[in-house]
């Protein structure tokens, strides 16, 4: 038997923190107790979790594996906190979230700082990034993300939550110069600006004709970068011509900085999901955050959409 469970608990921060310094930073309590735990740990158990030394931190094969009942420990533990906080009716408890650059800037900030505002109990960490994150291996409790298919699996939950509109724009300069395309055809003559992590990876821009055939153009684009907001920023100067999503190019569209290009072929909509771990028990606070998704995203969908 572990006599102090809280070993178990201090034993799987320093796991997740990556060293006893870090665990120190992020949880307050002394390096020097941290280490003293963890060892007290060690000696009961009569194995060795962690190597260490002046310059190095690597967990055992057995500290792995009793590191993952110390996590199933913590989440128990925390959904004891969630329950008793349901029960008194205010959400409190960590959230983390994981969405791209873009959404996050233009959509998510307000969200959230507004959620703050009405639930100060509850601490949101909102993590901005394109890249593929494992939500169950870096305890994401929730992801936002754009897709054409569902994009749930055995141990995730894929909840569609809203329509992801693009709009294909252009500069009035840009059109200026080189006319005003009519058709997919056209796009070959202008100027591109893509989407992507490089030359190889370039997102096509999908566009969908009156009888909901979709086309898939190519673009060669004289600037490519996966971030929405530096693309918008070249587009506003004439560099070319580019598909954002809409959150990042309504207002300029608004005030004639930009232009819809090849109204009669529109982009074609992606769907909007909110991923979630199916086996992890959801607490109030992160039930509270997916409320509150669910309910900004159904605004942002025009009248008769869905």
């Amino acid at each position: 038997m572990v006599e102090d469970l809280n070993d178990l608990l201090l034993f799987a921060r320093v796991v997740e923190a990556g060293g006893f310094s870090a665990a120190e930073r992020e949880t307050g309590t002394p390096k020097s107790r941290l280490s003293r735990r963890v060892g007290a740990l060690e000696k009961q158990l009569g194995v060795r979790l962690i190597q260490r030394s002046a310059h190095r931190f690597q967990v055992t094969d057995v500290g792995e594996r009793v590191y993952r009942h110390a996590r199933s420990m913590a989440d128990e533990a925390q959904a004891v906190r969630a329950t008793v906080d349901e029960t008194l009716g205010e959400p409190a408890g960590p959230v983390r979230i994981s969405a791209s650059p873009v959404s996050g800037e233009l959509l998510l900030g307000g969200w959230l700082g507004e959620f703050s505002l009405r639930h100060p109990k509850v601490r949101i960490t909102l993590d901005l990034s394109n890249r593929f994150v494992d939500l169950l291996g870096e305890r994401i409790d929730l992801a936002i993300r754009y897709a054409s298919q569902p994009l749930a699996s055995a141990d995730i939950v894929a909840r569609p939550i809203g329509v992801g509109r693009m709009e294909l724009v252009g500069a009035p300069s840009l059109l200026a110069a080189h006319g005003e395309p009519t058709e997919p055809a056209d796009l070959h003559r202008f100027p591109a600006l893509g989407q992507g992590g490089g030359p190889d990876s370039v997102r096509p821009w999908a566009l969908v004709d009156g009888d909901g055939r979709t086309l898939l153009h190519h673009p060669q684009p004289l600037l490519i970068s996966d971030n929405y907001q530096a693309l918008r920023e070249a587009a506003l100067r004439g560099a070319g011509l580019v598909q954002l999503p809409i959150e990042a190019c309504r207002d300029a569209l608004a005030d004639g900085r930009l232009r819809r290009v090849l109204p009669a072929w529109p982009s074609l909509a992606t769907q909007a999901y909110v991923l979630y771990p199916s086996r992890k028990g959801m607490s109030s606070a992160v039930r509270a955050v997916l409320a509150l998704l669910e309910a900004k995203y159904r605004e942002l969908e025009p009248p008769g959409a869905g």
